[in-house]
């Protein structure tokens, strides 16, 4: 059985991936992995090849999801890292179970999958880590979820190098903004307007592109790929001054 495994499969782009890829037919079924009941149900009907796993990885989710890989031994050819959260806001208001909570999906949880789904991939099969461009340098104020996505996009790169012997390809999609409901559209009364902006549907078929072509980076938009070259080549202090600048009226 040729499955994949798509954890924040719901909303955004997780939903962008589960129906890509279970509309491809060397796939059997499509693990879509998420918390909300009802949107679950909601996939498996507009999707046949969906089995819902209602799974919060914040606690004991990749620890279902590796008992159902033990019980079912399924032949994974995709396993999509899609699942995270986002804070924007001074650290210090963040409690320390926020942090720890965050720190579980954002790091811990898509790091522990991998572990528990390489025993169930063989030659061909594709990892997919969702990162951000925020990974390109350090954000205030979005200063967890950046540093988050940092540790994403390293262990996927590393990943790559050390899984290539298998024929197993590892990608990091580092997306600026998304087109998705979850992006806030006001604060305070004013509206929030996001540079470069580029839809679920770019981002999931350029990330698809490149995972088939083995690439262990996915910068989906002009914007990202020019935010990519523009942090390599300023000063870090000037860039990060720069980004509290531009989002000082949102704070």
């Amino acid at each position: 059985m040729r499955i994949a495994i798509i954890t924040g499969a719901t909303g955004g782009l997780g939903k962008g991936f589960v129906q890509a890829i279970a509309a491809m037919e060397e796939i059997d079924e499509v693990w879509a992995v998420g918390r909300n009941v009802r949107k679950l149900r909601e996939l498996k009907e507009a999707f046949e090849k969906v089995v819902p796993v209602e799974a919060d990885l914040t606690k004991d989710g990749v620890s279902c999801l590796e008992g159902l890989m033990k019980e079912k031994r399924p032949d994974v050819r995709f396993l999509v890292n899609n699942a995270g959260v986002g804070y924007f806001g001074a650290y210090e208001k963040m409690k320390r179970e926020e942090v720890e909570a965050f720190c579980r999906i954002n790091c811990s949880a898509p790091a522990e999958l991998i572990t528990a789904a390489l025993p169930y991939m063989q030659k061909g099969a594709r990892i997919i880590n969702i990162s951000s461009a925020s990974s390109f340098q350090p954000n205030p104020y979005l200063s967890a979820y950046s540093a988050s996505k940092v540790f994403l996009k390293n262990l996927s790169r590393a990943l790559s190098v050390e899984l290539k012997p298998r024929g197993i390809s590892v990608t990091c999609v580092c997306p600026g903004w998304v087109d998705t409901g979850m992006l806030p559209r006001t604060k305070d009364g004013n509206e929030i307007k996001y540079g470069g902006m580029i839809s679920v549907d770019r981002v999931v078929k350029k990330a698809l592109k490149d995972s088939m072509r083995g690439k262990d980076m996915s910068v989906p938009g002009v914007f990202a790929k020019y935010f990519r070259i523009y942090s390599k080549i300023m000063p870090t202090g000037l860039v990060m001054r720069q980004w509290t600048w531009s989002v000082r009226k949102y704070l």
